[in-house]
């Protein structure tokens, strides 16, 4: 039975799959809660796949077999019954290391939980558990188990070594910045056609309908325009500053940065039920405040820096650190004097439907999230520094 309920896990991965390759941005699954529990940011990454299938194929095969194997071995007996379940042993020992090995992938380089991926892992410890219950009653019965405690020990080493093997040879590399020898949309298309395709697919909006009226001047000097909102308390969109950061210094000719403001957080933005982050409206208008002493960049900076002190208290401290009048700023807080910037950045998102944070848009498209390296950031301006011409 918890084979089987390991095939249906694997089978509504399966259909998370096959919605976000059919449309994309425009899709969201049922198991998004916020930006770390988010199936869909686990599931449209490279890690969701080996050789360009989903691992799910081979996780709902694997309980298949197993599902089959212990039914068989069921109506079995004697050596025959013994054999089947050392196969499934072995098969539950390797479905272990690889469910470990999954989730390091997804909390510790997605910084995410995928509640349906859990779920698989979940059937794997029950396996596990099941498979030790049942080894001690043979025992204790028949004076021997069906597998080993040596054998067990070598499986899981095997199996260890073998997904050791695994992540070295699929796990995609960090990319850093763009190779010098792509200069155009052509050489990307060449160099990555999958990425072509999949970007220049994407529907495009006119840039200067995705920012505020007094950033629109920003979108009229022929740069490709990058609009970025983000919350001051995600993870993933510390990241995401990074890179655009990153690509706006390497670009600087090319690249304009537009940062607009999306808090997770109900005291500020109306379409979130509850706040996931509770400091990141207050934040927001620091942010906005430092803006109005020719600081906006450098307060980004240290917000992002310092996600773990963002309480009201101690935004004007750290606006101290770079130069900021302290109690000008407190008064600017305190007068909310920049709160009406912040809701009227969360009310374009919410217009434009965004549901979580990062969400990026590059000259106009929408990528679901954003993009997770440099590299392609850098190829997605090419092609828009060529569509505009």
């Amino acid at each position: 039975m918890v084979c089987l309920a390991g095939v249906g896990v694997a089978a509504a991965i399966l259909h998370v799959h096959s919605q976000i390759d059919l449309l994309g941005d425009k899709y969201t699954s049922f198991c998004n809660v916020n930006d770390s529990i988010n199936c869909d940011r686990v599931l449209s990454s490279p890690y969701s796949k080996l050789a360009g299938i989903p691992v799910a194929w081979f996780a709902l095969a694997a309980y298949l077999g197993l599902a089959a194997l212990f039914a068989q071995a069921a109506r079995s007996d004697g050596e025959t019954r013994t054999r089947m379940l050392r196969v499934g042993a072995v098969g539950i020992i390797g479905s272990l290391v690889f469910s470990a090995y999954m989730a390091v992938i997804t909390v510790f380089r997605l910084e995410a939980v995928c509640l349906l991926c859990t779920a698989l892992y979940a059937v794997a410890i029950v396996n596990i558990g099941l498979l030790a219950a049942a080894a001690r009653v043979s025992t204790r019965t028949a004076g021997a188990a069906p597998l080993p405690a040596w054998a067990a020990a070598a499986v899981f080493v095997a199996g260890a070594a073998a997904t050791a093997a695994l992540a070295f040879f699929t796990w995609p590399q960090a990319a850093g910045p763009l190779s010098e020898s792509i200069r155009t949309a052509e050489d990307v298309k060449k160099a990555d056609p999958e990425f072509f395709a999949w970007y220049t697919a994407l529907p495009r909006v006119d840039p200067a309908s995705l920012v505020r009226d007094d950033q629109v001047e920003l979108t009229r000097g022929g740069k490709v325009v990058v609009v970025d909102f983000f919350d001051l308390e995600c993870g993933h969109c510390r990241k995401n500053y990074m890179l655009t950061r990153e690509l706006a210094e390497r670009r600087a000719g090319q690249v304009e940065v537009v940062h607009r403001h999306f808090p997770l957080d109900a005291t500020c933005n109306d379409i979130v039920p509850m706040s996931i982050h509770p400091n990141a409206c207050r934040a927001a208008e620091a942010v906005e405040c430092a803006g109005l002493q020719g600081k906006q960049d450098e307060m980004l900076d240290i917000l992002f820096k310092n996600q773990g002190q963002l309480f009201a208290e101690n935004l004007a401290r750290l606006g101290a650190k770079i130069g900021l009048d302290k109690e000008e700023l407190q008064r600017c807080l305190d007068d909310h004097r920049t709160l009406p910037l912040v809701l009227a950045d969360a009310r374009a998102g919410a217009r434009l439907k965004i549901t979580s944070t990062p969400t990026v848009f590059v000259g106009g498209r929408r990528i679901k999230g954003a993009l997770e390296e440099l590299g392609k950031y850098e190829m997605a301006v090419l092609v828009e520094a060529a569509a505009a011409h």
